[in-house]
């Protein structure tokens, strides 16, 4: 997979319209149970993967709601063409949306799946 490294995450309010437009719903993604809840994001290996739905020319961002009420989107930018991605999964449940300023945006989930699946070598991870 390809890791998307130094990723600056900006806390926002779930839904406010005043700094995005269009948001999907949230997908949950199920927690990595064989992880303490204290490990680091370097052990987690269990990774969820999200189809974008929209415009293929559609430019959106990433975000997730964790279980302790945190709601973060990334900086980095993607386009629904681009197609599926993957998101790390820690010890914990937690929800992930898209978000995007220039059109409608949708998520599905697709898999669950790890980081040393092979088969998934060109996934964009974040």
């Amino acid at each position: 997979m390809k890791i998307k490294r130094f990723q600056i995450w900006r806390k926002i309010s779930y839904r406010d319209v005043k700094k995005f437009r269009f948001w999907s719903t949230q997908i949950r993604g199920e927690g990595d149970e064989t992880l303490a809840k204290e490990s680091s994001l370097k052990d987690w290996r269990k990774v969820v993967v999200l189809k974008p739905l929209g415009d293929l020319k559609t430019v959106f961002s990433v975000g997730f709601s964790d279980n302790f009420g945190n709601v973060k989107v990334s900086k980095a930018s993607r386009r629904v063409e681009e197609g599926p991605f993957g998101m790390r999964m820690g010890p914990e449940d937690c929800r992930f949306f898209i978000v995007s300023n220039n059109g409608e945006v949708g998520l599905e989930f697709a898999e669950h799946t790890t980081i040393a699946d092979v088969t998934k070598s060109e996934l964009a991870l974040y």
